[in-house]
């Protein structure tokens, strides 16, 4: 899990610094996250494999080649 500082919201965008002293910056849009996120608060980020869809996509790619 990364731990992460919302730094400010713009328009529909949450720009968000990653890292433990904060390096990193990625923006989100705003209506992904939780309705009650504000500037300064700390979230969780949980990155995982999606394993079915990646499964899916390399069949449906496998079709297209003919294969």
């Amino acid at each position: 899990m990364i731990s992460a500082y919302v730094d400010r919201i713009e328009e529909d965008l949450a720009v968000i610094l990653l890292g433990e002293n904060e390096d990193y910056q990625i923006e989100i849009p705003s209506n992904l996250l939780p309705e009650d996120l504000a500037e300064g608060s700390y979230i969780n980020i949980e990155i995982s494999i999606d394993k079915k869809k990646t499964q899916d996509a390399l069949k449906e790619a496998m079709e297209l080649m003919g294969k």
